[in-house]
């Protein structure tokens, strides 16, 4: 690999990250998730160039910063899947908590309405 070519890997693995980003960003985390492979393919042409025995070995300041960058926008997307991964587990919880919560027709011997939660698994008393 070139220089050249090392510069247009690190060029296409940034789009690849801003894309990533926009669509985090809008709540498309599945197609976000989709641009993984040709991540890790820009990553490991980088890697190979960048190698000891490579011809990158020795890193230029200007590669340097560049791939500062990279870091950076992977920790920005890494944050933002963490924040969907969590607003997706609370909204989880919030159903599971509604559902449990539910009447499901069956009532105490007080005539009181009992919560799904307060029949599961026995009965009260059968009819």
């Amino acid at each position: 690999m070139t220089e050249q070519d090392f510069n247009q890997t690190t060029s296409h693995l940034r789009d690849l990250l801003m894309q990533e980003r926009g669509l985090l960003l809008s709540g498309r985390a599945r197609e976000a998730a989709e641009l993984v492979q040709s991540k890790l393919d820009a990553t490991e042409r980088m890697e190979s160039y960048l190698a000891p025995d490579g011809e990158g070995s020795a890193i230029a300041a200007a590669h340097r910063r560049e791939i500062e960058e990279i870091v950076k926008l992977a920790k920005e997307n890494s944050a933002h899947f963490e924040a969907i991964r969590n607003g997706l587990r609370h909204a989880i919880e919030r159903l599971e908590t509604m559902h449990a919560n539910a009447y499901v027709g069956s009532y105490g011997q007080d005539g009181a309405k009992l919560a799904f939660s307060g029949v599961a698994g026995s009965y009260l008393r059968k009819a």
